[in-house]
């Protein structure tokens, strides 16, 4: 990793301080020029310098879904895997003791986890900017899900989600203040992330323009601890942490200099060993090859057909 110290570049979005270390140069997926870095002094990996909210904006509303799935609206292995994510969260939620109370899933996509957890007995309600995917959602579950970001969103829930999404925010430090005007007094919120020391991430696909933080576990505690508290922390597949609303907000309480050392090592420690015996990347293809064989069954169904079936699986 290089040295970066160069305030007209970027301040971090955590902590504010100017000194980085640039671990990443190219965007994964268009190989176009990306700065990555990773601070100096509280350890959040993050763009250099992140884009604006009104391009953010413009982006999210009609051209990333387009680009990333290659779709205005989901196509049914959109739908299949979308569902099958969406069901191991409310899994999640119910082995945590949370099973009822009003929901807001913030970045709702196609609507899926909003619909399970609509059936479920949440009474939920979701947001999404992507006009395409936020109509699907209305017009094929008829669920709550309105065209919006999170700005435009007020009242109170007892459960607030949010599924990868916060690594899309310019500022994820103003987002738990957000999120924590949006919960009742011992509301709850569910994040999960992508996890940057996760070992089953390929190499050559880790970061992207669409992403502007990467979070460790001390990093995202970090950005949320002014509001909240953890409850619980999963890493089994990417980063879910489960926070409770603090009863009197604090300052905000960063990751102290041992961490910062121990992220920048487990960068350093990054490569195709790892990802391919330790995080099993060698075994993928295969996976990829039963995945398309489970989705290419899918592939005449609506939306509605494939995610009312995990229901059925479940009552099986």
């Amino acid at each position: 990793m290089c040295r970066l110290e160069c305030a007209l570049l970027s301040k971090c979005l955590l902590c504010k301080k100017t000194d980085f270390q640039i671990i990443s140069k190219v965007d994964s997926k268009s190989l176009e020029k990306l700065l990555v870095g990773l601070c100096d002094n509280c350890g959040l990996i993050q763009q250099i310098p992140p884009p604006t909210v009104k391009e953010l904006r413009i982006y999210y509303s009609r051209e990333y879904r387009v680009e990333y799935k290659q779709s205005y609206s989901p196509k049914p292995k959109h739908v299949y895997r979308a569902s099958k994510t969406a069901k191991q969260r409310i899994k999640f939620l119910h082995k945590s003791n949370i099973c009822t109370g009003t929901l807001l899933d913030v970045g709702a996509g196609g609507g899926e986890f909003t619909y399970l957890a609509q059936r479920s007995r949440f009474k939920s309600k979701g947001i999404e900017p992507n006009i395409g995917y936020s109509e699907y959602a209305r017009n094929e579950y008829a669920c709550n899900v309105i065209t919006a970001n999170i700005d435009n969103i007020e009242g109170k829930y007892n459960v607030v989600t949010i599924f990868h999404v916060l690594e899309h925010l310019p500022n994820p430090v103003k987002a738990f203040e957000k999120f924590n005007s949006l919960l009742e007094g011992h509301g709850v919120l569910f994040v999960e992330v992508p996890w940057i020391e996760t070992n089953d991430a390929s190499p050559h696909s880790i970061f992207f323009k669409a992403h502007i933080v990467y979070f460790s576990i001390e990093t995202l505690v970090a950005c949320a601890s002014q509001y909240f508290d953890v409850i619980k922390i999963d890493t089994s597949s990417n980063l879910k942490i489960l926070f409770r609303v603090k009863k009197v907000p604090l300052s905000l309480i960063l990751p102290n200099l041992s961490s910062v050392k121990n992220i920048k090592k487990r960068m350093d420690k990054k490569g195709w060993f790892e990802y391919l015996f330790k995080g099993l990347g060698i075994i993928k293809p295969m996976k990829k090859i039963v995945q398309w064989f489970e989705e290419d069954r899918m592939k005449k169904l609506s939306g509605k057909q494939i995610i009312d079936g995990f229901l059925e699986d479940e009552k099986s």
